[in-house]
């Protein structure tokens, strides 16, 4: 009882950490916070913050993680409906952006793609294990088999395609001043790309 009193206490103590670093970052910046700015505004220690976190940009690691635990079940939802790969993978990428969007918010996006550019640390973006990624190969595959997707020349050259749009959408739709969504930004390259695997 005592163990999972600790372990609860200890995840609970990570998510604080992570909330505090995550608003930190979309407020000052990811370069201009340090781990010891992150232990003070969270009232930690230094040896709590790296008992939890390797280094400051795990924190960002750790987030897409949760994100990628949310793609699962909303695949698994997407699923459900029983329509072709095509059909899943657009609904999908869709569901990402709203995912996105509502989880993450554009502010925070902002300063997770700017620090992923000026640093090596960010790997989480072209691992190709991750959930995200594998789901996406999943649907690619499943496309093939029903032959909703067709005419492509591989299914890593697809999938590094819908990567580019996906994170391309996100990346102007951060650059953008008003206040579109990012599903209203995105849909039309994600649909004008299934559209072209239709003909």
């Amino acid at each position: 009882m005592d163990l999972e009193n600790k372990t609860t206490k200890g995840l609970q103590t990570q998510l604080h950490i992570m909330t505090v670093a995550l608003d930190l970052f979309k407020t000052l910046g990811y370069d201009n916070v340090s781990v010891d700015r992150i232990v003070k505004e969270s009232k930690t220690s230094k040896g709590s913050f790296y008992q939890h976190f390797p280094s400051k940009s795990s924190i960002f690691m750790m987030r897409f993680m949760e994100m990628d635990e949310k793609y699962l079940h909303i695949y698994e939802e997407i699923k459900q409906q029983n329509t072709l790969a095509i059909e899943r993978l657009e609904a999908f990428c869709l569901a990402v952006f709203r995912c996105i969007e509502k989880e993450m918010g554009k502010d925070l996006m902002r300063v997770i793609y700017s620090a992923a550019i000026i640093s090596n640390e960010h790997t989480f973006f072209t691992n190709e294990n991750r959930k995200l990624y594998v789901i996406l190969r999943q649907i690619i595959e499943e496309g093939k088999e029903d032959s909703s997707i067709q005419d492509v020349e591989s299914t890593k050259v697809f999938f590094q395609m819908i990567v580019q749009c996906l994170m391309g959408a996100i990346y102007y739709w951060g650059l953008q001043l008003d206040d579109v969504t990012l599903e209203e930004l995105g849909k039309p390259l994600v649909t004008k790309l299934m559209t072209s695997l239709r003909l």
